[in-house]
């Protein structure tokens, strides 16, 4: 039986040729493509100053782009306010810093944006976000402060809050770089966890455990560029282009 080729329907991120310049000299995109499968979890990996990180954030309008074109979920990005309101609903995205009002309890940081965004009642927002710090790992610190927290669970908690929107897609941004090494097994977990349960997740990481576990493909970038796409098999035990293979010779 021959395999018939995905359908744009089958893909909740669509990005083509995809340009962005930096003060009109730094080419920091250079007509990158790639489109990500409902419930696929991709792992993009690469040098600093690939364009990894500058790349996911144009998902979700946090880095504008010159040319090219992104559709999330069936709506193109474009600069019409309306459509990155509705997008930025539907895609939740964990940074390198956690980013938690300091002032704000752990249960307040998770209830704020579904109150203020959706609109919810208070009572539905703290149910939704006790359950989600049980999901996380961290229940018991709900009424602590950040501050109060080790960086492993306040990262932990930054994953619950952006879950709290029920976003369609998680965006991951290098979400282990600020920690402590025996810090990152907890998140990486987490994350693990949340991948088994059919979210959509693209994570810039180079967290090579997670991404032979957990990735479906494995892109590597470099110079603004996708170099290789690959699952995460091939990626590791048999690349194809030679930036790639030394790079992998780099890191393993």
């Amino acid at each position: 039986m021959i395999a018939q080729p995905a359908s744009d329907s089958d893909f909740i991120i669509v990005a083509q040729d995809v340009e962005k310049w930096y003060d009109n000299n730094f080419h920091v995109l250079q007509g990158v493509n790639l489109s990500v499968k409902k419930q696929e979890v991709v792992v993009i990996m690469g040098p600093s100053g690939s364009g990894k990180s500058t790349f996911i954030r144009t998902f979700n309008a946090l880095e504008p782009y010159q040319k090219g074109t992104i559709i999330i979920d069936g709506i193109k990005l474009s600069h019409d306010l309306k459509n990155i309101d509705t997008i930025r609903r539907e895609v939740g995205m964990v940074f390198q810093q956690f980013n938690l009002f300091p002032h704000l309890t752990v249960l307040d940081n998770v209830m704020l944006a579904p109150i203020w965004v959706r609109h919810w009642k208070k009572q539905k927002a703290e149910e939704v976000a006790m359950q989600l710090l049980e999901k996380v790992g961290i229940l018991e610190q709900a009424r602590k402060y950040p501050g109060q927290l080790s960086g492993g669970q306040q990262q932990r908690v930054a994953i619950a809050r952006a879950l709290a929107m029920q976003p369609k897609i998680m965006l991951f941004d290098e979400p282990t770089s600020a920690l402590d090494p025996e810090m990152v097994r907890e998140v990486l977990d987490t994350m693990r966890t949340l991948a088994n349960s059919g979210m959509t997740m693209v994570c810039v990481t180079h967290e090579v455990g997670f991404a032979r576990e957990v990735a479906d493909r494995v892109v590597f970038m470099d110079g603004g560029k996708v170099v290789e796409v690959a699952s995460p098999n091939e990626f590791f035990n048999n690349p194809q282009e030679e930036r790639t293979q030394k790079f992998l010779s780099q890191i393993l």
